[in-house]
Order: structure tokens, then C-alpha cells, then sequence
């Protein structure tokens, strides 16, 4: 069964006769009237009832058409998947962060996904750690930005940038005096960490557990959001990424002495990407992007 046949029957629709028609496929009239016989004998039925100059589809010929319609949308689609998957620098991008990342870190790096990808449409999601991952390796998802580690074999990754963990406090806060503290001195302050699900809270928990400290509040924010306004009422101190930090500077940051308070930041992609080169570069590009803007 030849794709053009359908072709042909679209064109014949369109165009009301075989000569316009003919010219619309860049075929001569006869040809065309050809191929329509010969897919008419191939299926065994006819499928337009003929005039000296006019032609009517036949109830058949209609039903034919009709998935002639679907079947040619189709190969349009794959031609169109074809273009994309070769040139993977155009069509779609679903890219991914956690929710104490994306909105801090992702507008930031929106005007280099313009300026050095324009033919590409950046989907941002924006998800929970283990909702990224199983997207991710689905296939829903091109790449994610996710702290390290993960433990997936199918995924691979490129690291962007570590960055320090500040304990947040309310200007009016007694330790808002202070520059520096060590963890080991919060043991009767309130603490107060996100729910369960957020990679920042496990993080969290592991540094306390190190210096002895424990979750104070039997409270949990839901989001950065909440940590933050909970933090600014001076109920609470909490452990706030730089780049959270940054964007919100009505707070007082203390540095924590320890060299293990960092969170590392990467570009996770599956290993079968075909966008594997642009992946790379991505890595390479953001990584420079952040050192030279810290420095």
C-alpha cells in the first residue's frame, strides 16, 4: 500500500478535480488517475464513481478517505518528530527542579536557555526530588536539576555548582549579632525544618544529627515559602540554601562552621538521551555561568 495513493485521494478532496490536483502533487494527470486504479484494484473495491469531467466519492471511497486524513496527520507528525530529534537543539524541553531550587535558581538561568538555545520551548517543572526522578527516567522529562547524589543507574549527570547552607534568623532575633556560629550551639534554639519529601530536609536532618541537634518544632513547612515567613515572625531559625538566601535578603544569615554544610547542585539526563550533547554542554555552560558569577 503506497503512501501516495492516500496522498493522491487528500488531493483529489481538496481540489475537486484530477488536474488541479495533479499539479498540487507534482504529477501529471494521467499519472495520478493511474495510481488511483491501481490502489482501487489493490483493495478490491471502488472507491470514486467517474463522469466525463466530474467524480464523486463513493461511501467507500469515503470511509478510505477519512483514514487517509489520520494516516497522512501521522507521518506529518513523525516527519515533523524526525526534524526535531535530528536537530536536537529545536522543538521541546521539559526541564526539572525541586521545589527549595527551581524558584530561586531557574529564573536566573532562564536568559541563557533564550539566548543560547532560541529554537528551543523550555517546559519548566517544577516537583518534589522523587517525582523528578520517576519522570525522568519515564521519559516525561529530558533532565532535572537535583542535588547529589542520586542512585540511579540509568541516569547520569554533570555537577553545576555546590553552595553553603546559612542559618536564617529575623533581624530581631539575638543571634541576628552574630556572623558565624557553630551548629553544636543550637540545641535550644526553635528549629524548624520542611516536611517529609523535601530533599532539603533530609539534608537538614543528617547536619543535626552530626552536631547533636534535633528538630525542635512539632511544626513542618510545606514549602520555602512558609520556612521563610515563619522564619521573618522570629518563630523560628532555619537552615536556607545561598541561593535562597540571595533572593531573600530582609533576613539575617549566619555562616555555619562546618565543611560538610553545602548542598551540591546537578543536571541529571538518561543515559540514552539523544540530547546527551546539548546535556553537556548545558553542564559546562551553567557550571562556568555560576563560578564567574560568584566570584
Amino acid at each position: 500500500m503506497n503512501l501516495r495513493a492516500f496522498e493522491y485521494l487528500l488531493a483529489l478532496e481538496q481540489y475537486g478535480g484530477f488536474h488541479r490536483a495533479a499539479e498540487a502533487c507534482n504529477v501529471s494527470q494521467p499519472a495520478l488517475s493511474i495510481q488511483i486504479k491501481k490502489f482501487e484494484e489493490e483493495l478490491g473495491i471502488q472507491l470514486l464513481e467517474r463522469g466525463h469531467k466530474e467524480f464523486i466519492f463513493t461511501p467507500a471511497g469515503l470511509e478510505v478517505l477519512e483514514r487517509a486524513r489520520g494516516i497522512m496527520r501521522r507521518v506529518d507528525e513523525v516527519e515533523a518528530l524526525s526534524k526535531v530529534w535530528d536537530d536536537p537543539y529545536s522543538g521541546e524541553l521539559s526541564v526539572g527542579a525541586f521545589p527549595t531550587l527551581a524558584p530561586y535558581y531557574l529564573p536566573q538561568i532562564l536568559d541563557h536557555f533564550v539566548e543560547a538555545y532560541p529554537n528551543l520551548r523550555i517546559n519548566l517543572v517544577e516537583e518534589k526530588t522523587a517525582t523528578l526522578v520517576e519522570r525522568l527516567k519515564a521519559g516525561v522529562l529530558d533532565c532535572a536539576f537535583l542535588a547529589e547524589p542520586i542512585a540511579e543507574e540509568t541516569l547520569e549527570h554533570g555537577t553545576i555548582f555546590t553552595e553553603e547552607f546559612l542559618l536564617g534568623v529575623a533581624p530581631s532575633h539575638p543571634l541576628a549579632k552574630r556572623k558565624t556560629i557553630d551548629m553544636t550551639k543550637l540545641s535550644n534554639e526553635r528549629l524548624l525544618l520542611l516536611e517529609e519529601g523535601h530533599c532539603l530536609r533530609g539534608q537538614a536532618l543528617d547536619y543535626c544529627a552530626t552536631a547533636g541537634v534535633g528538630e525542635v518544632l512539632n511544626f513542618r513547612a510545606s514549602s520555602m515559602a512558609t520556612l521563610l515567613q515563619m522564619i521573618s515572625m522570629g518563630r523560628a531559625i532555619s537552615f536556607i540554601p545561598d541561593c535562597v538566601a540571595r533572593r531573600n535578603p530582609n533576613l539575617h544569615y549566619l555562616k555555619l562552621k562546618s565543611d560538610q554544610v553545602s548542598r551540591t547542585i546537578a543536571l541529571y539526563w538518561r543515559r540514552s538521551s539523544v540530547r546527551k550533547d546539548v546535556m553537556l554542554e548545558l553542564v559546562d555552560d551553567l557550571s562556568r555561568e555560576h563560578s564567574e558569577s560568584h566570584q
